[in-house]
């Protein structure tokens, strides 16, 4: 069971890698601070550092996930 439980958890990481490697550097980033980083980073946050409005940088965010649960499910 644990054999399988590492198997499980390593093929998951691939996955994941693979899915944000298959992303642009900007969606990348906005995952990255939004959902893996210790200090979540806000949409107003980065939307002051992308220069465009909290609802656009939302909108990445949705699609970006989107890309990754279609990598994560192959």
């Amino acid at each position: 069971l644990q054999v399988e439980e590492a198997d499980w958890e390593e093929t998951s990481i691939n996955r994941l890698s693979e899915a944000l490697a298959s992303l642009d550097d900007r969606s990348r980033d906005i995952l990255q601070q939004r959902w893996l980083d210790d200090n979540k980073a806000t949409l107003h946050d980065l939307a002051d550092k992308y220069g465009v409005s909290a609802e656009r940088i939302r909108q990445l965010e949705q699609n970006a996930m989107k890309k990754v649960r279609v990598v994560m499910e192959a």
